[in-house]
Parts: C-alpha cells; sequence; structure tokens
C-alpha cells in the first residue's frame, strides 16, 4: 500500500511539475532568414541559419543549471512533389554553463570544437546559430530538377537532479519545431 501511494505522489508530482513547467511563459521561435550558398567548384551547398524569440526567463533558468542543453538543427534536401527527403544532415549545439569557473561551453557536432564564451548573450547566440554548414554535396544531383531546402530546430528533454522524470524544453516552445523552407533552386550541371 505504501509503495502504490509512492507511486501515486511521484506520478502526481510529475504531472504538477510538467503542468507548471508548460504555464510558464512560453517562446515562439522562428528563423530570421536561410541563406544558402552553392559552391559549383565544391559541389556543395552552404547554409547559414540563426533561431530568433527563442528564450525565456525558465529557459534561461535550464541553460545556467549546469546540464548539457542539446539542439538541433536538421537540414532536409527535397525535389518538389517528394514526401522524402533527398539528403538530410544533423547538427546538434550543446550548451553548458560551469558555474565553477562562470564560462558557457558550447559544443558543435559538425566542428568538434568546444567553444567558451564568459558572457550569456555572446554564448546563446552562437548556440542558436548555424554558420557556413555544408549541408548538402550536390555531385548526384540533376541540373534539370529543381530543389528546395527545409529547416527544422528542436530541443532535447533534460534530467534535472531534483525531478526524477526528463523535463520537455519543448513545452517553452509551446511543442512546436520551428521549420522553414527555401525557395525552390536548381544546381548547376557538372561540367564533363
Amino acid at each position: 500500500m505504501i509503495e502504490f501511494l509512492t507511486q501515486t505522489f511521484n506520478a502526481s508530482l510529475i504531472a504538477v511539475t510538467q503542468l507548471f513547467l508548460s504555464s510558464v511563459g512560453t517562446a515562439n521561435p522562428w528563423f530570421e532568414g536561410l541563406d544558402l550558398q552553392y559552391s559549383g567548384v565544391k559541389h556543395e551547398i552552404i547554409c547559414s541559419t540563426k533561431l530568433a524569440d527563442s528564450f525565456t526567463e525558465t529557459l534561461d533558468d535550464v541553460l545556467l543549471s549546469g546540464e548539457n542543453i542539446t539542439l538541433h538543427f536538421r537540414f532536409e534536401l527535397y525535389a518538389p512533389g517528394e514526401a522524402t527527403p533527398i539528403q538530410v544532415k544533423e547538427v546538434v549545439n550543446g550548451f553548458r554553463f560551469d558555474k565553477e569557473s562562470d564560462s558557457y561551453y558550447l559544443l558543435n557536432s559538425e566542428t568538434k570544437e568546444l567553444e567558451r564564451f564568459f558572457t550569456i548573450e555572446a554564448a546563446k547566440d552562437t548556440y542558436i546559430s548555424v554558420t557556413n554548414l555544408v549541408i548538402v554535396n550536390t555531385d548526384m544531383l540533376s541540373g534539370e530538377q529543381e530543389y528546395f531546402v527545409k529547416v527544422t530546430a528542436f530541443l532535447d528533454p533534460i534530467k534535472l537532479d531534483n525531478m526524477s522524470e526528463s523535463v520537455n524544453l519543448m513545452l517553452r516552445w509551446a511543442s512546436v519545431k520551428p521549420t522553414i523552407v527555401s525557395d525552390k533552386f536548381r544546381v548547376q550541371a557538372k561540367a564533363t
């Protein structure tokens, strides 16, 4: 009986915690823009993009928790009318605050470089950005076909020390994954 009451209490506590976290202010993030550059020499499409309106007071508190907070950027190349992407690339930005050194660390899954920042503003700006990322190799693409790129962002849930269940950080974004779609474009055919 005690075990049942404990499980019921824990389940209720988790539900109330999630309800509280979802009732606190949310952001409605969106992409400021999507810059695609085509390199005919290297046969690559290079992308730069950045999220806007991404942070809330409670999300800032989570960023300062010392936990690793991961943000995913998913890049998909489509041909119009097709439901399945031709190529997919995902990049993960990891954010961690170190209380001892009063520093913010970012790790990008693409570059594998650990960057150190001394202000949260600079760290957050880099965290929500992707700059000059090669997202597509165009060797196998037709110069006759149109294509477009779709970019989606989302946050992973985290597990905080004082909670038994993980926290869904997407509740801070009203559970909506921000998405942007490029204009249609063509790649130049490879010279033979």
